[in-house]
């Protein structure tokens, strides 16, 4: 690769790309040649000077620009609406509003400033360039260029493969938010797409509403359609004029007759509500898919059938039946309408939806915001005369919407929206160009235009859309903007947005999917074969340019049932359809976060931030096995999303929920590239929220990918049909099957098993691209095909595929178990390079897994086509990188932080790294347990790492050998194909390289861009070069965004053709891509995108470097001086990183160029060049190239103007202007080659100058000359670059060239002083050019004259020479202009002893005959002089001598110089004060008098004396030590403090004088060494400072020898008492200079006498002064105490003899300060000091006690204390602590719950007591001293243990008693026989309980008695006579009083009762009942039928038997007579 590097240092192929890549600079149109300047990089074909304002700019503008438009329309997003207004005004760039008709008005609206918002409007392409320069302006985006849609129908497919409906909802978890209560109500989901078709059954309902109550539009649905709007408020058009949505309905009618028909249309409105003003508006419908079905136009109706004069109602007459009456009407609350064509209820024919009718009052909603915004007055349309409909122009956006909320009503549900009860805003014709960037902002301000306010506007946007063409996603103007909007401008609304299907390639985000705030989403499966969440290949990937991870979340894009618009379809029932795609993917999360958001604000009360919201979702989402840049955050779980804000226990969310690692500009930002360089270290806060009752333990695992396994597979895809060799029998392409069927994992077999920790298994193909393309036409002819089957071995028969040939293809005959193959994923794409992809290849593996492979196209052949076949499994590994803590908790319903650490190793591989955190989860039970070992749930956390190339560098790519551990998901040394010639550009695979360029590598040189890779004809790889710029939204959140973000500033040519294909072409013109950059000091992004992929592997190895070349600093610039010196040679040296090899090497020189700094432009006519202000002209001729640049000092636009005299006229006209640089700003340049001899003229414009003049400059440069020439160049060999940079070249920031070039050079001086520019031209292999500019500045300097001896102001007492010199390095000068004069009367000027001289030619010349002579005019005129010395002698005169020389060059420059001489023998006085010989000052100042002139030494160092011979001298002093040696106190003195003073006056005498200073600057200090009292008691300094017993003593201290005066005092603190001593030392110590060993310090003792002074606090002070002054007094406290205490004290309650409790308190008082000990009987109670205290203290015993107090006051560490001791002897009475129980039920029998005990106790005495049986024991606490218990008593033996504590013993009592509740044992009953109810006396036996007394009674009688033991009895009682129902009740108590009753019936019976009764149970009685029947009836004269029957019945009887029943019925109806009878005789 090396080899080649030098042939490919394009540096012009570069520049002259910059046409396409600085889109963001500002243009200057000037053609320039094929050369670089090395001190220019950024100048390029276009001239294009890079502004740290420049906006952003669209490439695709300057196109239309250069293409010659003459008018575009561009978008500008700009921080000041009203200077672009203004602008626009000054530059005729308004829009002309077309005047208002009939029934409009014009309202003029301000638009708002001081916010960033867009504008969109025309302009003449030619000031377009003016654009960039407006203050404010952020980007310029292209207006022409609309927005193009995704895919939205299946991808290709294989025939019988066919998507179906999927459930889509169940897989992402909807159907269990649904459960859980949340369908999107409230959530408002803005569709911004084609339109939305709301008459569709599935839709209609789903249309938001405006829900503000101060909105003029309160109850109309939320609609926006900019491309309408448009033309409404500019012309005033609508249908049918103009084909937009909005209706002109302003024609009106009427029925005056009231026949039900309009008087002049005719239309029937026969029951139609009527118009209440009477005027009917009428209007033809816009939508002309119902136009075309309903068979021509269709009239609508509009009417105020509610308020007279506000139109409401429209109906569309849909049947064009001229009959509204039988038309469905729409209106506020039922929009739509449509027509049912085939009586099944559903509407066939949509008629769309009304979403507003003007009222006459307000604009068209939200134009009141847009009119404002793009600089128009707002149309306010007449009441009724404008009608809004929302329809579908295609199908895309109804497909879209019902993604979100369709309602499952056609075709039996097959299409059901993610967020059903959400509703719906539609931005329709968002695809029609012009106002897009209004349908993103009105998500984020709704109608009224302001974010803050709710009810009219939507919460979440949803964009399938992007725009392929932008190559730097995620740094364009369009997604900072929507970045912007959703970050800042209003964070609550956030978009869902695709990021398109041109994968399967890296990079591949697009814009604004590539937006950082927003949710990208990614397209991942839901598939017929019921396989579901897999990437789908064509779905887009990350990183965005700047390394951001893409997708954010991932959900169903392939595939699943969408609803298509009515009029497309023939009826409802069919409009619907598959469909998939990101576009798909992006309204399913959108639906689902309408899901997501419902629960937020229902959870947590307010809607969430879009960022915050963000992170919830990914960190809710399921981990699908795929790396950030495939998945991002995972699979969009819309379950664990609610159950997680509904506190479902378990779950948990995270923020950050993914991470970009490092820093960019010095801070991490959360929207822009972020690098962490090696050895950098990066903490991350993670925090965590759980809304669960349980806590939560999280486990975090660091992990990456890495590779498990990796095999290769050639097939040679060749065969004729016939069997006679390998791959012969391959019969072609074959559709419904395979060519190869590979078996990836057989679940149940050995052979074939992926590695059981696959978590991602990668299939890819690459098919030879001769087959593919081979003539390069764009057509593909064969393609590589692959699918992913999961089988299923219904059968058992383990067979998945037959091979009865053993050719290994699969045959007809083969294909036998395709039913058991389902396809899990496939790509059927136009590429040569196919890849799949299954994460988590175990969950659908099933009984096996293969791969498909097709060559689609194939055809038989006998010349085999290579087909190379890989699959590569990946699992996780740990990674090093990350670390955290192993677990973490999160409380419930609480959060948790833990901290990540991002750490990259020293010696990391640069680039991006996706690796990340695996986080488990566990629940935990109330004891912190886990409730399982299993994790709940597992999801990776995504963390990118973006490491950057430092500089330059090289990157070799790893060998494509097969070896797995080479294998990679993302390497930038590797890239893969992807192309896909069935998209739009961005397909291909992308690579990012992070370069930071630092300040060391910016030397004015050029870096080269170079990619190589193996040589092939078919494959290229594409290369941007992207730097920084200014960050346009860097203010409104600098932490995010920082201050830059990137632009493209080169590229590679861009040969896009069209649907994702492109032209082969690289600048090499081989296999290999390199051109230069700009070698920029910042962060640059090196872009790969593979354009053609015509390599036979899947992956391509790239080579990749990017080197440096540059001149070295010192060889390209020469500065001369010496004139003599100016012509030469010079060698100087190219050097580069990289190897160079030269083709040729030329120069230019000498040129001189012009430079005006500080020129005045004024405002000039704008539209007028010739009226330029500033003009300059001059003549140029051979010259090979002419520059100029300039700029302005201040804000101004200035254009430069080049024009040529073409007619020799002398004047320039506007018509000879030959070039132009015209920008926004005022930084022009203009660059000509070659340019023709002749007259010019630089003309600088004031297009823009806002303070009326402005100053600026201007550099002219010409290029020509042939004064420079090259006389060699060669390439240095290795061991001339060690020897010239042995230690590295500065240039290339001290690294060792790779390369060198030597460039040898001849000059000629140029004639006149100035600089001149010269230029190397360096020409490499492959003719590109590197120009270096040579600057040479011949200097002009002054003239030197000096006396070169003596120096100036010597005086000196010898003869010395005098020499004067004259020197001109320059022009020369003449003799006769040197001059040497006297400067005073006095003074003469001696003759020369020599005169030498060296004129300008070099020649040699001695003078003095003609210097002595004075006649200097006898030089001739030609001979000018270089050098000139003249010596002389100085006189012998003592005196001062004056001297003066003046000479005058040829250029008439000059110089002076001036010489004093004097000659003196005087020597010097020296006046000295202010010595002493002693201080304590560590500095000494002192006077020094001498003569004027003199020099004064101290201690051999100079002072200077002022010029009266003074000065004032200050040294610092060597501190002096006091010693004392056999008691003699003396000072050491040394150092400085011992000197000398030495003064010399001009002629050299002297005189010197010696001092000694004692330095002495501490202050005496002394110790207090003890004291001595009267006693002879040692003290020591502390002791004394508490109170001592002390009338006399002595103090003894320690105190410096050199103390000079001393007191000694003890003063009274509190008083005035005092004492005092003083003595003052008489002997002066000596300074001694030897170091002689002695004492520091000594001892004294000082007698102190204290019997005067009172008891007391004191100070005992001594005060010392030594011999420098110092003082200081030393302090120690002395206290003074000799009276002992007085102590009096008490103890309560009681008296001096007897305590009255054990609870006892002391109190005390003390006439001072005590230290107190109390005891009792010896123990100590209490000790404490104080003056007076007490202490509560407690008795342990009755009796007598023996009680001491014992005070002593401060003197206690004292032996002679003041002591205070008293006793006394107090009795505590027994009888105080008595106690007693009172209970009365104590050994008794009750029947009662409860019972109470009265207890007596002492004081304070404690209760317990328990049951028996019982461990728990009650307390009663301490109180009064009676207490009553209550016990709750148990069925049975109740006994309690009472222990009542008595102080010093307890008294146990014990109390039983018996609870008996159980009532006893009664039960009773009758002993009777057949008699018994006719006697009155009964007999009853019973049980009854032992003991218990008995009583039974009746009416007639009672019986009591007690139970005996057998506990049975029977009585006799009598009960009434009367006959019936009688009672026998029954009472007994048991012994507690339990009572129990029974009662009995007995019945008492008549006669004849008993009788019948007895009869009835067969007893005797039934006999005699048989014979008084027969008797009566014989007896009785009845008819004779009677008599009959009677016979038959008795002849019945005796044959049968009586038959009882009858016999007793009758006889009792005969018988009641009777009975009544006997009645009566018992009655009597």
């Amino acid at each position: 690769m090396r080899q080649r590097t030098a042939s490919a240092l394009m540096l012009l192929l570069l520049l002259s790309s910059l046409s396409v890549g600085m889109a963001s600079a500002d243009f200057s149109q000037v053609r320039i040649p094929s050369i670089i300047d090395a001190d220019d990089a950024g100048n390029s074909e276009y001239s294009q000077d890079f502004q740290s304002s420049s906006p952003w700019v669209e490439s695709s503008l300057w196109e239309r620009v250069d293409s010659g438009a003459d008018q575009v329309r561009v978008t500008a997003i700009t921080r000041s609406l009203g200077t672009l207004n203004q602008w626009q005004h000054d530059n005729g760039a308004i829009e002309v509003q077309k005047p208002a008709k009939g029934g409009e008005s014009l309202v003029a609206i301000d638009p708002i400033d001081g916010q960033v918002d867009h504008r969109t409007f025309w302009m003449d392409a030619g000031i377009f360039h003016k654009l960039t320069g407006i203050p404010g302006i952020i980007a310029i985006l292209d207006a022409e260029k609309a927005p193009e849609p995704y895919d939205t129908m299946p991808f290709e497919s294989p025939p019988g493969f066919e998507p179906e409906s999927v459930r889509s909802g169940e897989i992402h978890g909807a159907n269990d938010a649904w459960e859980r209560g949340y369908a999107g109500e409230g959530m408002i989901v803005a569709i911004a797409d084609t339109g939305v078709d709301f008459g569709h059954p599935d839709l209609n309902g789903t249309q938001a509403r405006v829900t503000d109550p101060k909105s003029p539009y309160e109850g109309w649905p939320l609609m926006f359609d900019h491309n309408s709007m448009y033309y409404w408020l500019v012309y005033g058009d609508a249908y049918p004029s103009r084909g937009t949505w909005y209706a002109d309905t302003s024609q009106t009618d009427y029925d005056n007759n009231t026949d039900g028909l309009l008087d002049e249309s005719g239309y029937n409105i026969t029951g139609v509500n009527a118009s209440l003003s009477g005027a009917y508006h009428l209007g033809e419908h816009p939508d002309w898919r119902l136009i075309d079905k309903a068979g021509g136009d269709v009239p609508i109706l509009v009417v105020d059938d509610r308020v007279s004069g506000l139109y409401e109602t429209v109906y569309p007459d849909i049947n064009r039946d001229d009959d509204f009456s039988n038309d469905v009407p729409m209106r506020p609350g039922e929009e739509t309408a449509g027509l049912d064509t085939d009586g099944d209820g559903l509407w066939d024919i949509s008629g769309g939806l009304v979403y507003w009718v003007a009222d006459g009052t307000n604009g068209v909603p939200y134009t009141d915001t847009y009119a404002a915004r793009h600089g128009y007055a707002n149309r306010i349309p007449g009441a009724g005369n404008l009608t809004l409909f929302m329809i579908e122009s295609g199908s895309h956006g109804t497909l879209c919407a019902s993604a979100v909320a369709a309602q499952g009503i056609v075709s039996d549900g097959k299409v059901l929206g993610m967020a059903p009860n959400a509703t719906i805003s539609s931005i329709g014709n968002h695809y029609s160009g012009g106002h897009a960037l209004d349908g993103w902002r009105f998500i984020a301000e709704g109608y009224d235009g302001i974010t803050i306010t709710q009810g009219d506007q939507p919460h979440i946007g949803s964009f399938s859309f992007g725009y392929s063409s932008i190559d730097e996603a995620g740094a364009d103007g369009y997604s900072l903007y929507l970045d912007w909007l959703t970050r800042v401008y209003n964070d609550n609304a956030s978009y869902s947005v695709a990021i398109g299907n041109g994968g399967h390639g890296f990079g591949t985000a697009k814009v604004p999917g590539a937006a950082h705030g927003i949710f990208s989403v990614g397209a991942f499966s839901s598939r017929s074969s019921d396989s579901w969440g897999q990437n789908a290949p064509w779905s887009n990937r990350g990183p965005n340019v700047v390394g951001r991870m893409d997708p954010d979340i991932v959900s169903v894009g392939w595939s699943a049932t969408g609803d298509i618009p009515l009029n497309q379809r023939s009826n409802a029932n069919s409009a619907w359809g598959t469909w998939g795609g990101t576009s798909l993917a992006t309204p399913i999360a959108a639906g689902l976060m309408a899901l997501v958001a419902q629960a937020w604000q229902h959870n947590l009360g307010y809607h969430p931030g879009s960022q915050e919201f963000r992170d919830f979702v990914l960190s809710t989402s399921d981990d699908r096995g795929y790396e950030p840049f495939v998945q991002g955050g995972g699979w969009f779980n819309a379950s664990r999303a609610t159950a997680t804000l509904d506190g479902a226990n378990g779950t948990w969310w995270a923020s950050p929920a993914q991470w970009n690692s490092g820093t960019f500009q010095g801070s991490h930002r959360d929207a822009n590239i972020n690098l962490m360089r090696p050895g950098q270290t990066q903490d991350v806060a993670l925090g965590f929220e759980n809304y669960g009752d349980t806590d939560v333990m999280l486990r975090f695992t660091p992990t990456a990918f890495e590779p498990l396994e990796h095999t290769v597979l050639v097939w040679e895809s060749l065969g004729n049909g016939s069997e006679g060799g390998a791959n012969d029998t391959w019969d072609g392409h074959q559709g419904d099957r395979p060519d190869l069927l590979i078996p990836l994992h057989i679940s149940n077999g050995t052979e074939y098993r992926l590695p059981v920790d696959t978590l991602q298994l990668r299939a890819r193909a690459t098919i030879e691209y001769s087959a593919f393309d081979e003539n390069q036409d764009r057509s593909s002819e064969e393609r590589v095909f692959l699918q992913v089957y999961r089988w299923s071995d219904d059968d058992e028969d383990g067979i998945y595929v037959e091979d009865f040939d053993n050719d290994s293809m699969v045959d007809s005959d083969d294909w036998t178990e395709s039913g058991e193959l389902d396809e899990v994923t496939y790509w059927w794409s136009n590429g040569p390079n196919a890849e799949v992809r299954v994460g988590l290849p175990f969950e659908d593996a099933r009984d096996g897994l293969f791969l498909g492979i097709w060559n689609h196209n194939g055809h038989l052949s006998d010349d085999p086509v290579r087909i190379e076949v890989d699959w590569t499994a990946f699992g996780s590994t740990g990674d090093d990188w990350i670390t955290l803590p192993s677990t973490t908790v999160i409380p419930a319903n609480d959060s948790a932080s833990t901290q990540m650490t991002v750490s990259v190793p020293t010696d990391a591989q640069s680039g991006l790294h996706q690796h990340g955190v695996l986080i488990e989860s566990f629940e935990l039970d109330q004891d912190g347990n886990l409730t399982t070992t299993v994790p709940q749930r597992n999801w990776t956390l995504p963390v990118v790492t973006n490491v950057p190339w430092n500089g330059p560098f090289s990157l070799d790519a790893r060998p494509l050998d097969g070896n797995v551990s080479n294998q990679t998901l993302y390497d930038e040394a590797w890239i893969s194909g992807a192309t896909r010639w069935n998209w739009r550009a961005e397909s291909g695979d992308w690579r990012f390289l992070s370069v930071e360029w630092p300040e060391e590598w910016d030397t004015g040189g050029t870096a080269i861009l170079d990619v190589d890779w193996d040589d092939n004809p078919y494959t290229d790889v594409d290369v941007l070069w992207l730097s920084e710029m200014p960050h346009g939204y860097s203010e409104d959140d600098p932490g995010a965004y920082g201050d830059s973000t990137f632009f493209i500033e080169s590229r590679s040519t861009n040969n896009h053709a069209g649907s994702g294909s492109h032209n082969w072409g690289t600048y090499t013109g081989t296999s290999r891509e390199m051109f230069a950059v700009p070698a920029e000091q910042g962060v640059h992004q090196m872009v790969l995108h593979t354009a053609l992929h015509g390599v036979p592997t899947n992956d391509n190895a790239l080579n990749i470097s990017v080197g440096y070349i540059a001149a070295e600093e010192s060889g390209f610039e020469r500065v001369v001086t010496d004139w003599a010196e100016g012509s030469g040679v010079d060698a100087v040296h190219v050097v580069s990183t990289v190897p160079l090899s030269v083709d040729s090497v030329s120069a230019f020189g000498w040129s001189q160029p012009a430079h005006f700094d500080n020129e005045t432009a004024f405002q000039d006519v704008s539209s007028d060049k010739m009226t330029a202000s500033w003009w300059h002209n001059m003549t140029v001729e051979n010259s090979t190239e002419f520059n100029i640049k300039m700029n302005a000092h201040d804000d101004a636009d200035l254009d430069l103007f080049l024009f040529r005299d073409s007619n020799g006229d002398g004047s320039f006209s506007s018509g000879e202007e030959i070039a132009r640089s015209w920008s926004g700003s005022s930084a022009e340049s203009i660059r000509i080659t070659d340019p023709e001899d002749g007259y010019y003229s630089v003309a600088v414009h004031g297009y823009s100058v806002p303070s009326g003049t402005v100053q600026f400059w201007i550099d002219i440069e010409v290029v020509g000359g042939d004064d420079l020439v090259i006389t060699d160049q060669f390439s240095l060999t290795p061991v001339e670059i060690d020897s010239i940079w042995p230690n590295g070249s500065d240039t290339l920031a001290g690294q060792v060239p790779a390369s060198a070039l030597q460039v040898n050079l001849e000059f000629d001086r140029p004639e006149t002083a100035g600089v001149w520019m010269g230029f190397i031209d360096i020409t490499v292999e492959g003719d590109i050019s590197l120009r270096l500019p040579y600057t040479y500045e011949l200097v002009e300097l002054d003239p030197e004259v000096s006396f070169e001896v003596p120096a100036n102001l010597t005086q000196t007492n010898s003869v010395v020479p005098v020499r004067l010199h004259a020197l001109d390095t320059g022009i020369g000068f003449r003799l006769d202009d040197l001059d040497w004069e006297t400067a005073d009367q006095g003074t003469s000027v001696p003759d020369a002893d020599l005169v030498e001289a060296i004129d300008t030619l070099g020649a040699h010349h001695n003078l003095t005959e003609i210097w002595n002579s004075g006649n200097h005019f006898a030089m001739p005129e030609n001979v000018s002089f270089r050098e000139v010395w003249v010596n002389a002698t100085l006189p012998t005169v003592e005196q001062w001598h004056d001297y003066r020389a003046v000479l005058t060059d040829i250029s008439n420059n000059s110089a002076e110089a001036y010489l004093s001489v004097a000659y003196d023998v005087t020597a010097p006085a020296l006046v000295l004060s202010n010595i002493p010989w002693i201080t304590n000052e560590g500095n000494l100042t002192f006077t020094v008098q001498s003569e004027p002139g003199a020099s004064l030494l101290h201690s051999g160092n100079p002072v200077q004396l002022d010029e009266g011979g003074n000065a004032v001298v200050t040294i610092g002093l060597t501190e002096s030590e006091a010693r004392s040696s056999a008691d003699t106190a003396f000072y050491h003195v040394h150092g400085s403090s011992v000197f000398d003073l030495l003064v010399i006056d001009a002629a050299g005498n002297s005189l010197t004088r010696e001092f000694t200073v004692v330095y002495d600057p501490n202050a005496p200090a002394a110790e207090l060494l003890g004291a001595t009292d009267q006693a002879g008691y040692q003290y020591s300094s502390s002791q004394i400072a508490t109170p001592v017993n002390m009338s006399e003593g002595t103090l003894t201290a320690s105190i410096p020898v050199d103390i000079r005066d001393w007191c000694l005092r003890i003063s009274a603190l509190n008083s005035l008492h005092q004492s005092e001593q003083c003595e003052s030392e008489q002997m002066i110590p000596q300074a001694v200079l030897e170091d002689e060993p002695g004492h520091t310090s000594v001892t004294a003792q000082y007698q102190i006498d204290t019997t005067e002074l009172p008891d007391g606090d004191y100070l005992i002070s001594l005060e010392m002064t030594d011999w420098a002054n110092n003082t200081a007094t030393q302090e120690w406290p002395l206290a003074l105490d000799r009276t002992v205490p007085i102590v009096e004290w008490e103890i309560s309650p009681g008296t001096e003899e007897a305590f009255f409790d054990h609870r006892q308190g002391l109190s005390w008082l003390s006439s001072e300060e005590v230290y107190v000990r109390f005891t009792i009987d010896g123990v100590l109670v209490s000790e404490r000091t104080a003056t007076t205290s007490g202490e509560l203290f407690e008795l342990n015993r009755t009796g007598m006690h023996e009680v001491c107090m014992e005070a002593v006051d401060l003197t206690e560490p004292q032996e002679n204390d003041n002591r205070f001791v008293e006793c006394r002897s107090m009795l505590l009475d027994a009888s105080i602590y008595s106690t007693h129980v009172t209970a009365g039920w104590d050994g008794g029998l009750m029947a009662v719950d409860q019972v109470e005990a009265i207890l007596q106790r002492g004081p304070d005495q404690e209760i317990w007591w328990s049951r028996h049986g019982s461990d728990d024991r009650y307390l009663i606490e301490p109180g009064a001293s009676v207490v009553t218990i209550t016990f709750d008593l148990v069925e049975g033996e109740n006994q309690f243990l009472v222990e009542i504590h008595a102080l010093d013993h307890v008294d146990e009592y014990t109390l039983s008693i018996v609870r008996d509740t159980t009532p006893p044992v009664l039960s009773f009953s009758e002993v009777a026989n057949r008699t018994t109810p006719l006697a009155i006396t009964r007999v009853v036996s019973g049980i009854c309980e032992r003991g218990a007394t008995v009583m039974l009674w009746t009416e007639a009688e009672s019986v009591e008695f007690v139970c005996d033991q057998s506990e049975q009895f029977e009585v006799h009682i009598a009960i009434p006579e009367s006959p019936g129902t009688h009672v026998i009740d029954g009472l007994t108590v048991d012994a507690a009083n339990n009572q129990h009753t029974h009662s009995i019936e007995v019945v008492e019976q008549e006669w004849i009762d008993w009788a019948i009764e007895d009869a009835r149970n067969s007893g005797p009685m039934l006999w005699w009942f048989s014979l008084s029947a027969i008797a009566i009836l014989l007896a009785i004269a009845v008819p004779t039928t009677v008599l009959r029957r009677r016979r038959a019945r008795r002849e019945m009887i005796e044959k049968q038997g009586p038959d009882l029943d009858t016999i007793i019925s009758e006889i009792e109806e005969s018988g009641e007579p009777i009975t009544a009878g006997l009645d009566d005789e018992q009655a009597e």
